[in-house]
C-alpha cells in the first residue's frame, strides 16, 4: 500500500475527539510538539485569517515559523507550511511515512486523517528547527488534538453556532469547548464582539479567570482588520515588532482574486450563519452570485442570510448554485440549494453543478450586463476557483499558495 493511500484510509476512521492516539504516537516520534512554543488558536470564523496574520508577524520578525491550519484548498500539503510556504511534497511522503510507522508499533495505534496531519506537523515543524508554531485548532478545543502543543499564548476569535453535532447545541456550550484550550498560567487573548452575549463571556471567563485578556472588536472595522488589530495585540504581548505585514488568505484577505477577472469580484469562504452574514452585509452593489456549500446538521439555519428580501430585491443580480468538487463533507445539493433560498422569490438564478462551468457562465454575465461577481460557500469552492485559475492562466502552483514572504 501507498504512503497516501494509506493516509486516505484513515479517513474511515471519521472525527474522534480526544488524546489517546496523538499522546501514544508522539511518544513514540520523540515529542516533537514540545521542541517549539506555539501560538494556539480557537474560534468559530477567523482562526484562519488570524493565524495567517500572526505567522506573517513572526516572520517579519526574522523567526522561522511553522503555521499549521485546516482544511485544505487544493493539496493537503498546504496544512503545514514554514515561512509562508507549504512543505514540499516529497518532504510530506518522507514524514508521513514515520508517522505510519510509529503507528504500526504493538499496540497498533490507529489515527484519524485529521490526527495524522496533526502529527505530521509536528514532526515537520521540529526537523526543520522553528523558532515558533501557528497553530489553528481543527475542531472545537477542550478535546482537540491540538490542546497538546505547549502553547504560551491562546486566542478565542468567535464563538457561534457550527459542528452542534460535536460541541453542543447552545452558544455556552460551544464556549465551554473553545475555552478548553485554556492552560493555567498562559494568557488567553478573547475577541469580544457586540455579538457577544454575557452568558457565553462568564463561560469563558469562569474557566480562565486572571489570565483573560479581552481584546474589543471594532464594528467599523473588517473582520480582516478586526485580525490585524488582534496581531498588533500579539505583538505587544510578546514585545515583537510590530511591523505592517503583507499575507493573503484565499477567501478571506482583502481583495483576495481581484486581478484574475476583467469586473470586480468578491470571495467569500464562509460556512455558517455567522460567516454568511458578516459576508453579505458588505456586498453592496448588484452582482452576480456563485453558491456552493457542503452539508450541515441545520442547513436552512446556515443559509437562512440569503433568505432576506433586501438581497434579493437589491444585490441578488442573478443566482448560480454549483457544487464543490471536494471536500471532506458532501455538497449540498445545487437544485436543494436553490430550493432553500429562492423558495420565496422570482430572483434570477440557474443551476450549474460543475463549478468551473459556473464561473465561466458568470463572467460572461458579469461582463454583459457590467455587474460584480461574488462566489460564497466552502473553503472547497474557493479552492475550486483557485485551481481553475492557476490552470487558466498557467500561474506557478506552489506561488499560489504561498500566503506571505
Amino acid at each position: 500500500m501507498s504512503i497516501r493511500k494509506w493516509l486516505e484510509e484513515t479517513k474511515n476512521s471519521g472525527i474522534k475527539l480526544g488524546f489517546t492516539n496523538c499522546e501514544v504516537l508522539l511518544e513514540r516520534l520523540g515529542n516533537p510538539h514540545l521542541d517549539f512554543p506555539s501560538i494556539h488558536v480557537a474560534g468559530t470564523n477567523g482562526k484562519g485569517s488570524l493565524c495567517v496574520q500572526i505567522s506573517a508577524l513572526v516572520r517579519a520578525n526574522n523567526l522561522k515559523v511553522g503555521l499549521f491550519t485546516s482544511p485544505h484548498l487544493i493539496t493537503i500539503e498546504e496544512r503545514i507550511r514554514i515561512n509562508g510556504v507549504p512543505i514540499a511534497p516529497e518532504d510530506f511522503d518522507v514524514f508521513l511515512t514515520r508517522i505510519h510507522e510509529a503507528s504500526l508499533i504493538e499496540p497498533v495505534c490507529y489515527p484519524t486523517f485529521f490526527e495524522v496531519t496533526f502529527l505530521l506537523a509536528m514532526v515537520v515543524f521540529s526537523e526543520n528547527k522553528i523558532d515558533r508554531a501557528v497553530i489553528e485548532t481543527g475542531l472545537g478545543g477542550r478535546l482537540d488534538s491540538t490542546r497538546l502543543v505547549d502553547a504560551d499564548l491562546c486566542v478565542i476569535t468567535t464563538i457561534s453556532k457550527d459542528h452542534t453535532e460535536f460541541l453542543g447545541e447552545t452558544l455556552e456550550e460551544i464556549a465551554f469547548e473553545k475555552a478548553g484550550i485554556y492552560r493555567e498560567g498562559i494568557p488567553l487573548f478573547l475577541s469580544r464582539s457586540e455579538n457577544l452575549s454575557q452568558s457565553v463571556l462568564k463561560v469563558i471567563s469562569d474557566k480562565v479567570g486572571d489570565d483573560l485578556l479581552i481584546i474589543e472588536s471594532d464594528k467599523d472595522l473588517s473582520n480582516w482588520q478586526n485580525w490585524n488589530v488582534m496581531t498588533q495585540k500579539i505583538a505587544q504581548f510578546f514585545k515583537w515588532d510590530y511591523l505592517e505585514v503583507e499575507c493573503k488568505w484565499p477567501g478571506r484577505s482583502p481583495d483576495y482574486g481581484n486581478s484574475w477577472f476583467d469586473f470586480p469580484v468578491k470571495i467569500c469562504a464562509a460556512h455558517n450563519k455567522e460567516g454568511f452574514q458578516s459576508e453579505l452585509s458588505n456586498i453592496f452593489n448588484p452582482s452576480v452570485f456563485i453558491i456552493g456549500v457542503t452539508e450541515k446538521a441545520d442547513i436552512l439555519d446556515t443559509l437562512s442570510p440569503f433568505l432576506k428580501d433586501f438581497y434579493h430585491e437589491s444585490i441578488f443580480h442573478h443566482l448560480i448554485f454549483t457544487e464543490p468538487l471536494t471536500g471532506r463533507n458532501n455538497s449540498v445539493d445545487a437544485e436543494e440549494l436553490e430550493r432553500l433560498i429562492c423558495s420565496r422569490s422570482e430572483t434570477s438564478r440557474e443551476v450549474i453543478k460543475n463549478p468551473v462551468k459556473a464561473i465561466q457562465e458568470a463572467s460572461k454575465i458579469c461582463e454583459i450586463d457590467d455587474v460584480e461577481l461574488v462566489i460564497i460557500g466552502s473553503v472547497y469552492l474557493v479552492g475550486d476557483v483557485l485551481n481553475y485559475i492557476i490552470s487558466r492562466d498557467n500561474l506557478n502552483f506552489w506561488e499560489e499558495l504561498r500566503v506571505h514572504r
